[in-house]
């Protein structure tokens, strides 16, 4: 189907486990690009994929999902990505069921939030050299890596025993526990497997955006302005409690040769 495509034909292919086209599934796989035209401009925006499998897949094949990854960043030369839980909507009908996932994250923290597309699209907000957020799995290029003081600095912020680290080419993949943790908001919200790296590549998350989400119609929930931003932040801590957080880490499940692939840096 891509090589039938014109440089300014629009990239977007998605493909679903559902029944229907208007499904939302477990399955999923996702692409979309910029036209030639766009870039020619100097849209600031990238290139995306997304990608989804049932939760229980990642249960009875505990690296699949790493592997996939690990896989696509490489084969994509990906610039940042990550991966974790998230709240598939329809396909077709994102927009009408966003006030669904913005109630649902505000119960779970470990929810990704937003449609790839609209946060790839803020150009002005660095979106192309800055992550959106941390997951699981955190994809950072090798000038972000250099950013946060480099390898070394984040086998240090970020130990072996709980974080592994994976190299694709372009950067490293993080690693965060050995699978990935809803965070509900009752019990909590801030895991240190997600803390520690969000602190630790703070420095390069965006600093602002403007919305996760379509404007709401009729006064229904979206994460747009504050709440986008409150959403950005969620794993934010003052630097007093990172100490704190360091030992509460300790507490938190290691990772194990079953739920790691074996070529950790």
């Amino acid at each position: 189907m891509m090589t039938r495509l014109e440089a300014n034909d629009h990239v977007g292919f998605a493909y679903i486990g559902g029944k229907k086209p208007h499904d939302a599934s477990p399955w999923f796989f996702y692409v979309s690009g910029l036209r030639e035209w766009e870039a020619k401009l100097g849209w600031k925006g990238v290139d995306t994929l997304e990608f989804s499998v049932p939760h229980a897949i990642v249960e009875q094949h505990p690296t699949l999902f790493q592997k996939l990854f690990n896989d696509f960043a490489g084969r994509l030369k990906a610039e940042h990505g990550h991966g974790g839980f998230a709240f598939n909507l329809s396909a077709v009908r994102w927009e009408e069921n966003e006030s669904t996932e913005a109630v649902m994250v505000s119960k779970m923290a470990g929810l990704d939030a937003g449609t790839s597309t609209l946060v790839a699209r803020h150009g002005k907000t660095g979106i192309a050299d800055h992550i959106k957020t941390v997951g699981w799995l955190t994809a950072i290029n090798t000038n972000m890596v250099e950013a946060v003081g480099g390898i070394t600095s984040l086998r240090s912020e970020l130990p072996q025993d709980w974080f592994a680290k994976y190299d694709y080419g372009n950067g490293i993949v993080i690693q965060s526990g050995p699978e990935p943790e809803i965070a509900a908001v009752e019990l909590d919200a801030k895991p240190a497997i997600y803390v520690l790296p969000n602190q630790a590549l703070k420095k390069i998350r965006i600093a602002k955006i403007e919305s996760l989400h379509y404007g709401s119609q009729d006064g229904e929930p979206r994460l747009a302005g504050a709440p986008a931003e409150r959403w950005l932040t969620r794993f934010d801590i003052p630097e007093e409690e990172l100490l704190a957080y360091r030992a509460k880490l300790l507490k938190e499940p290691k990772l194990t040769a079953e739920t790691t692939l074996p070529d950790a840096l």
